[in-house]
């Protein structure tokens, strides 16, 4: 009888995978924030469609919490900072996407007022997908 040996199995990130998730999230939130302040600071109070403070800084805040975890490099992280970045950027998406669909179309002003929210809401979705992909690599 052969004796019994233990096989210990451990999911990993390749390096280069979770570089490649930190890079895009990390301009993810910088977008984000720029898009923000930029239309925030372009539309007047009470306008429809207008970013509020609150959700954005929790959108930049836990990406780049997702991003600091990435960045530690500790195998045992990876799996949180994924499912941070996508319940993040999942939820900016939802966002964007109401936002969008608050404001009034307005034929005269090109590219319209719907554009940045719109814009968001498709970054919003890829960044999705980035941590979809990482997550689905470490498991």
């Amino acid at each position: 009888m052969l004796p019994r040996v233990a096989v210990k199995t451990q999911a990993y990130v390749e390096a280069s995978t979770s570089y490649a998730v930190l890079q895009q999230a990390v301009a993810y939130a910088v977008v984000l924030g720029a898009e923000g302040l930029y239309t925030r600071s372009q539309l007047p109070e009470g306008a429809a469609g207008r970013p509020e403070v609150v959700p954005v800084a929790a959108g930049v805040g836990t990406t780049a919490l997702a991003c600091a975890l990435v960045s530690l490099n500790n195998d045992a992280l990876y799996t949180p900072a994924f499912i941070v970045g996508l319940l993040s950027s999942g939820a900016m998406l939802a966002y964007c996407v109401k936002r969008t669909l608050d404001v009034k179309q307005d034929d005269t002003d090109w590219p319209g007022p719907k554009a940045w929210p719109a814009t968001m809401g498709l970054i919003s979705f890829f960044a999705l997908n980035v941590f979809i992909q990482a997550l689905r690599a470490e498991l």
